[in-house]
C-alpha cells in the first residue's frame, strides 16, 4: 500500500508519515496530482525542494508499466495534497458528527 510523507524543515528533513493509501486512492490521487520521479532514495531539501514538500512511496508490490518503485515528489504545496488525500480517502472517513453503527 503506497505511503504518503510530509517533510518540512521542522522535522529536519526527514518525512513523517501520512497516509498508508490503497492502490485505488493512490491512483485516484496520482490521477489529481502532477508528481516527479525522485528515486529509490527520500528526496532531501539538498535536493531542489522547498522547505515543505510532499512524497509518495511506491512499493514493489504496486509497481506497473506507469509507476516504477521508489519515491515520486509532489509539485505543489502540502496544502493542495492534503486536499487530494482528503478527496481520495473520503469514502473510509464518515463525515464529521456522524455516528457510527446503527
Amino acid at each position: 500500500m503506497p505511503n504518503i510523507y510530509y517533510s518540512s524543515l521542522a522535522s529536519n528533513g526527514l518525512g513523517i508519515l501520512r497516509a498508508v493509501l490503497s492502490w485505488e486512492e493512490s491512483r485516484n490521487l496520482l490521477t489529481l496530482c502532477s508528481v516527479q520521479y525522485a528515486g529509490l532514495q527520500f528526496p532531501t531539501m539538498a535536493q531542489g525542494r522547498t522547505p515543505d514538500f510532499a512524497v509518495i512511496r511506491i512499493f514493489e508490490e504496486e509497481r506497473d508499466d506507469k509507476w516504477q518503485v521508489g519515491f515520486y515528489s509532489f509539485d505543489g504545496d502540502i496544502m493542495q495534497i492534503e486536499e487530494g488525500v482528503q478527496t481520495c480517502t473520503r469514502s473510509r472517513n464518515p463525515p464529521l458528527g456522524r455516528k457510527l453503527g446503527v
